[in-house]
């Protein structure tokens, strides 16, 4: 018996198709890009105005110093001879900087495709400081600053002459601040995730392998694990931040292997040359003493910018109030400890403090300036609560953006401008006096910032080529060179060895030599360039 009623059957559901890995990876990247489109997009301009004001003249100004030119030929050593100098290595430093200059350079043929090893060494400094402004500017993010703040945390970095002037020279400390920051980074990680944990301990590991000196942060980074780690998993994030940290043992290791741990004849040593650097090497005194080397490096750094170094340190204090900041104030705290307490100041050691207080300024005003208006609202409405001042708190910020650029903006326009448009230094003048000019077989001892291009683009034979401190302070070196045809080193050279002792060897030769050639007119700078007669031997007597 039929009722009239259509029995349908069911409708087949297809089976979807999981979606594939990299289908979830296209996506997921997509969404991040929609989400952050704003800081990618603000990011963007900000590392487009540190580009343009970095490079712009940047193969040019400053002068050629001595530390970058060791560490160019050290790097090239790395590359080129499989060694970790040109020289005996005394474990000044560990060497893990100039091997990630030799790394680039064998990715990209850095020696080989520029004019000058300076020049590539201004491209791995642009490279750094580049990694440098995007991390500032995603630890302030990271941080709670918002846009506003992070981005002026960027322009204070990227701006200022003092920060342009030494993130120009190709210094280990430049190496260092990217991974440094990156260690904050991480460890700020909202997730908590023991990777991120692990990332950020190795990332600190790899900054004290390019420079030991970034070990005096170690406090500041141990407080930021420690204020972003859940409590009830904190013993497991501190070990494995330990394990990923242990990297740093590779340099000890190496010198085990080596057998070069500890002083002994006939050898250097790891202990040997950290003792020297801690307890026996020159004292610069405290920067707060007038009178010491110390101090006068001190107000060397200050007449390139004075700002942002005072500004810094006073935000440090109040910083240390903030917890989010706090951990940021401590490492800088570190690195500005080195220059009261007495001991040797590196020439450099501004390079570490500038990131941090460029942070602490933009951070403690974008916790400030809410604080103010919330309590002249909640004064002005007799202590009512208001709620979403966040009009007045905008506007103040902007204003306070303003009253910042109108006090240092003529200041630094100027310092960046003259930067932007240096004059070739003196010793590049020398360089290509060289290169068309001295037989290829002569003995010559050259500042540090000569060596790789004499060697690597205009032939000299390496044995022949001294860098100048090497001359006296290496005895490999001073037991084979028995003869120098030319001198090429800065006039204050001579002006400083014979008032401290330094280079006598160099002195004696330059009492037998005569003057062939000269480049630049300021004395801090200028270079001359003397034949040393071939009667005269390094073996004579004074």
């Amino acid at each position: 018996m039929t009722t009239g009623v259509e029995v349908r059957e069911p409708k087949r559901v297809r089976p979807r198709r999981p979606i594939s890995l990299s289908a979830r990876l296209r996506i997921g990247t997509l969404h991040a890009l929609l989400k952050h489109r704003l800081d990618l997009g603000l990011l963007a301009t900000l590392l487009v105005i540190t580009t343009w004001v970095h490079a712009t003249g940047m193969s040019d100004s400053p002068n050629w110093v001595d530390d970058p030119g060791t560490y160019l030929s050290q790097a090239w050593a790395v590359q080129y001879q499989h060694a970790l100098s040109p020289y005996t290595y005394f474990y000044d430093h560990a060497p893990g900087g100039w091997i990630q200059i030799a790394l680039w350079s064998w990715l990209t043929n850095g020696f080989g495709r520029h004019a000058y090893a300076f020049d590539f060494g201004n491209e791995c400094m642009l490279i750094a400081k580049l990694l440098t402004t995007a991390l500032i500017y995603l630890l302030g993010r990271r941080l709670g600053f918002g846009r506003l703040w992070s981005a002026v945390a960027v322009l204070l970095y990227a701006l200022c002459p003092l920060v342009l002037v030494y993130t120009r020279w190709t210094y280990l400390d430049n190496i260092v601040t990217p991974w440094m920051l990156s260690a904050f980074f991480l460890a700020a990680s909202p997730r908590k995730h023991l990777l991120a944990t692990a990332g950020a301990a190795f990332c600190f590991a790899v900054a004290a392998l390019t420079k030991e000196t970034a070990l005096v942060a170690a406090p500041g980074f141990c407080l930021a694990l420690w204020q972003n780690s859940d409590a009830r998993t904190r013993g497991k994030a501190f070990a494995v931040a330990g394990l990923a940290g242990s990297l740093m043992l590779l340099y000890p290791a190496f010198a085990v292997v080596k057998s070069e741990l500890l002083p002994g004849p006939g050898h250097t040593s790891l202990v040997g040359t950290a003792m020297w650097q801690l307890a026996q090497r020159e004292k610069s005194g405290s920067v707060l003493d007038p009178g010491t080397a110390g101090r006068d490096l001190w107000q060397t750094w200050l007449q390139y910018d004075a700002f942002l170094v005072y500004a810094g340190i006073a935000a440090a204090v109040v910083a240390l109030l903030i917890r989010p900041l706090r951990a940021l104030a401590l490492a800088l705290a570190g690195f500005a400890l080195v220059l009261v307490t007495g001991g040797y100041i590196p020439f450099m050691q501004v390079i570490n403090l500038l990131p941090f207080t460029a942070l602490l300024v933009a951070g403690v005003l974008s916790r400030v300036i809410p604080l103010l208006v919330e309590w002249a609202v909640r004064r002005r409405a007799k202590h009512r609560e208001v709620r979403g001042p966040a009009l007045a708190t905008t506007a103040l910020s902007v204003a306070v953006v303003v009253l910042l650029a109108g006090a240092v903006g003529p200041d630094w326009s100027r310092s960046d401008a003259g930067m932007m448009s240096g004059q070739q230094p003196p010793l590049k003048q020398a360089d290509e006096w060289l290169s068309s000019t001295i037989p290829r077989d002569r003995v010559v001892v050259v500042h540090d910032a000569l060596w790789t291009d004499l060697v690597a683009k205009d032939g000299f034979n390496p044995n022949n080529v001294i860098i100048v401190y090497k001359l006296d302070g290496d005895p490999a070196v001073h037991k084979r060179v028995t003869r120098i045809n030319y001198l090429i080193l800065p006039d204050y050279y001579y002006r400083t060895s014979a008032g401290q002792g330094q280079y006598p060897t160099a002195i004696r030769a330059r009492d037998h030599a005569v003057a062939v050639a000269h480049f630049g007119t300021d004395p801090s700078s200028a270079v001359t360039i003397y034949r040393v007669s071939s009667h005269w031997s390094p073996r004579a007597t004074q």
